[in-house]
């Protein structure tokens, strides 16, 4: 009667519970359509948006399309952090790093990434092409966000404007900042792109240097030479400049054997080009003094006086451009030694209203780099795990290539010989139905086995026909609680009880889906692990799972069994038994002697052979036992068949053992 009561209540409750379903999903879809009708207009609008939102009725199909897209998001993000971890590899070659090093270094270069406009691919790249120049890895990282703006605001790509930074900060001297100050100070006052000045200018800066000059110097004189021609021919103007000025015999010139006076040179125009500490003076100084010393003269007159300097046509070319725009020399020597700020400026002007979206994509970039960079090490012990039956394919091949032919040659000969009926049965719909049917049902079965580990999830995310299979489910499991419940408080407690089992239904799930991203790395893999543990305090608190001793409670006659088979095994192989035909070894009939013929034995009497045994029986014995396999050094415990057994378990254990051996010894013959 009790059983017939519980039934019913069983199906009450069963009905209760998927009512409840159906009103959640009424509201749901009620939800849909009110949504739909606040914002029809826009839907009509957009094309496939109405189906769409029909779609979003069943929350299973909603959630099915949010795993997707997780798991979609989750394989992109290991793409691009592999593609990243590629990118440092080929930095470590030059940087030298540790894994722990080059993780912070990974680290710090997508933060400067993500804080700039700039393509975040490109950040390892320049940071690359700045430290193969000999620079360390300090050295690399202050340079490379300079070398960021630098390139948006010169528009130009990340790794061109690195090689140029670089190698005119090398060659200059200066620190990265103030080169990329004064070459687009160079900029503003010339009349080149940046990447024109990034491309020629650091050619020149080496040579003008090594007779005295300065960047700032020449990158003025540079931007005073594009506004006359063009990058290009500017470049090969003040490499002759610079040449010309090196060379001692224009210098200095060269003086007449006879008079001792200057025929060649500046020195032949009467134009000292150093000053009195011997330091070259500045080039606008040399401009205006030939300048001065042109003043007046004649076509003819002009170029006997320059023939006298022995420039060669680049050299010409240059001084005849500063002279024609003295002032502009000037004005751009005095901006180029000004510079501090331009680059930080020039990004300022360069920027567009769709930096802000640059930036937020670059920010998008690095958080799935690190959450993908998080993954691999799973991905990577799963390849791990791979690996060996790959590597073991490959050293057989050659043995398996006639199986796979063999099965090769019968799979066809099984298809031609089932063809015909495969295509009886496909061409008819119910086959598709029992396919159907039958994929169903094995799915089912398999969440039922796996139901504590992950299939009480699946069968939530399989809908109403899922949830009604749970709930037997965890009816069944329960059932012992609610018959209990009902001895105890009748139908009220049942139907309590039967609620509160009903409820796992949902709660489960939640902690299984808790439990898997409790393997997340971080800070969210460490707060699903906690919530995870409250939702499985809540089951325990309310009876729906056995705690950590209920369930060790259970397990310990299994774990018994074990280790009384594992002692059983050990002895066994220790003390091997043979067996008797009877209790002495003795066959039925008159007294024979053990190890005698009957005729022989005939002649000795029994009392001769109990003397025998009692004078053994007198003699002191030594035996040695070895319990090495038992305890050596402390007791031999294996993980796989003492799992969860106590302290005292294992004292037990060890003392019914050591009894065995014992009486074992004392029957021994």
């Amino acid at each position: 009667m009790a059983t017939t009561k519980l039934m019913m209540l069983v199906d009450l409750s069963a009905k209760l519970f998927n009512n409840g379903l159906q009103r959640l999903q009424s509201r749901w879809s009620q939800g849909v359509d009110k949504m739909k009708t606040k914002f029809q207009g826009l839907i009509d609008m957009v094309p496939g948006l109405d189906g769409a939102m029909d779609k979003l009725k069943n929350p299973s199909v909603v959630f099915g399309a949010a795993f997707m897209a997780a798991f979609g998001f989750l394989s992109q993000a290991t793409k691009m952090a592999n593609d990243w971890e590629v990118k440092m590899a080929e930095i470590n070659v030059t940087a030298g790093l540790s894994k722990k090093e080059l993780r912070g270094l990974s680290d710090q270069l997508l933060d400067i990434g993500s804080r700039n406009s700039s393509n975040l691919d490109e950040v390892p790249k320049a940071f690359s092409r700045i430290i193969s120049a000999g620079l360390d890895v300090n050295q690399s990282l202050t340079a490379l966000e300079p070398t960021m703006r630098a390139a948006k605001a010169g528009f130009t790509d990340v790794e061109t404007v690195a090689g140029a930074g670089i190698a005119t900060m090398m060659s200059s001297g200066k620190e990265i900042n103030q080169v990329y100050d004064v070459l687009f100070e160079t900029v503003k006052e010339g009349n080149a792109e940046f990447k024109d000045i990034a491309r020629y200018l650091p050619k020149v800066i080496p040579l003008a240097r090594s007779i005295g000059y300065e960047l700032e110097s020449t990158a003025g004189a540079y931007a005073s030479l594009t506004t006359k021609l063009s990058a290009e021919q500017s470049t090969t103007a003040l490499e002759g400049i610079m040449r010309t000025l090196s060379n001692a015999d224009v210098a200095f010139g060269k003086t007449d054997s006879k008079t001792g006076k200057y025929i060649s040179g500046f020195r032949a125009l009467g134009i000292n080009i150093f000053d009195s500490a011997g330091k070259i003076r500045p080039l606008i100084d040399i401009v205006m003094e030939i300048n001065k010393q042109m003043d007046g003269l004649t076509d003819s007159e002009r170029i006997k006086k320059l023939s006298k300097l022995g420039f060669d046509q680049s050299t010409a070319l240059g001084f005849n451009t500063l002279a024609q725009d003295v002032e502009g020399l000037k004005k751009a020597t005095i901006a180029t030694s000004n510079a501090q700020g331009s680059l930080n400026q020039a990004y300022i002007d360069s920027m567009t209203p769709m930096e802000q979206y640059e930036m937020i994509q670059n920010n998008i970039k690095a958080s799935m780099i690190k959450l993908g960079q998080a993954a691999l090490p799973y991905l990577i012990a799963g390849l791990e795990k791979v690996a060996p039956v790959f590597q073991w394919m490959y050293r057989n091949v050659e043995t398996l290539i006639p199986v796979f032919g063999v099965f090769i040659t019968t799979l066809g000969l099984l298809t031609v010989a089932t063809w015909a009926w495969n295509s009886a049965l496909l061409a008819n719909p119910v086959t598709w139905i029992v396919l159907g049917i039958s994929a169903l049902v094995a799915v089912i079965t398999l969440a039922i086995m796996k139901y504590d580990e992950w299939g009480a999830t699946l069968l939530l995310f399989m809908g109403p026909i899922g949830r009604v299979i749970s709930a037997l489910k965890s009816i069944y499991d329960h059932w012992d609680s609610i018959k209990k419940a009902f001895n105890d408080g009748g139908i009220i407690g049942a139907l309590e009880r039967i609620g509160i089992v009903l409820l796992d239904v949902i709660v489960q799930p939640i902690e299984q889906m808790l439990g898997m991203m409790a393997h997340l790395p971080g800070s969210l893999g460490r707060a699903a692990k906690d919530m995870q543990g409250t939702v499985r305090k809540f089951r325990e608190d309310m009876d729906l799972t056995d705690t950590a001793e209920e369930a060790l409670a259970k397990k310990r006659p299994e774990y018994l069994d074990a280790m009384q088979a594992h002692t059983d095994k050990m002895l066994a192989a220790k003390n091997p038994k043979t067996p008797k035909n009877t209790l002495y070894g003795t066959e039925g009939g008159e007294y024979a002697e053990p190890g005698l013929d009957k005729d022989k034995s005939k002649s000795k009497k029994l009392k001769d052979s109990v003397n025998k045994a009692t004078g053994e029986a007198r003699q002191v014995r030594n035996i040695t036992i070895t319990i090495g396999s038992l305890n050596n050094g402390g007791i031999n415990v294996k993980p796989e068949e003492f799992k969860g057994m106590t302290k005292a378990d294992v004292e037990n254990w060890f003392n019914e053992a050591m009894m065995r051996i014992m009486r074992n010894v004392e029957t021994s013959s």
